[in-house]
């Protein structure tokens, strides 16, 4: 009797609006939730990487900044990669010494580069990042991987951004949490030689032009 009822009930084909709804909506709305955090991550994280290529560009085409100018880049980060204040630019020279030989500059683990003019000034933080410019040696451990190849007496400065992302939606519902948009661009300078880290104490020297 019951297995006759039940073969019954599986036949039955009729049903309501309502009840489909109440069961199908949350699966749209949570799906919607998701792929809406997840293209915003994307986006958010694809404006950080061109916003530390016009922080780069900018000073590629000069041949010093100071403090000041590293501040108005971190706005100007902050600004084009719409994230908050917590967001933060860090320069960094370096150089492969004419003392050196490729193989120290290219092979050794790790990387025998050096601050440009051995000046530990040429490597600054934005005021508002918590942390400072790189020594030496964590220079040489964290940049060390991403510096290209370069040849004896060439000089490059690294541009470092972090932008802070917060997802409007709570993590536990799309599985994307907040996190730091981490970017490195390596590039040199266009038009001057290198880039200087310019300070009422040690003043950058004014490149000599055509």
């Amino acid at each position: 009797m019951l297995t006759q009822k039940l073969r019954s009930f599986a036949r039955v084909e009729t049903g309501t609006v309502t009840v489909e709804s109440v069961i199908i909506l949350p699966v749209l709305f949570f799906a919607v939730m998701a792929l809406f955090t997840y293209f915003d991550a994307y986006r958010k994280q694809s404006l950080a990487l061109k916003a530390n290529y016009a922080v780069a560009d900018f000073l590629s085409r000069n041949y010093r900044y100071d403090q000041q100018t590293l501040e108005g880049l971190d706005e100007l980060f902050e600004y084009m990669s719409k994230t908050g204040e917590s967001s933060w630019v860090r320069v960094t020279a370096v150089e492969c010494p004419a003392t050196n030989t490729l193989a120290q500059c290219n092979d050794e683990v790790p990387r025998k580069l050096e601050f440009k003019d051995d000046n530990d000034r040429n490597s600054n933080a934005s005021a508002n990042s918590g942390i400072s410019g790189h020594t030496e040696e964590t220079m040489r451990q964290f940049l060390g991987p991403v510096i290209p190849k370069m040849y004896v007496g060439e000089s490059l400065f690294v541009v470092e951004t972090v932008a802070k992302y917060k997802p409007m939606f709570p993590g536990r519902w799309t599985g994307i949490y907040s996190r730091d948009f981490e970017h490195v661009v390596v590039t040199g300078s266009r038009e001057y030689d290198d880039l200087c880290y310019d300070e009422p104490v040690d003043s950058c020297p004014t490149p000599v032009t055509d």
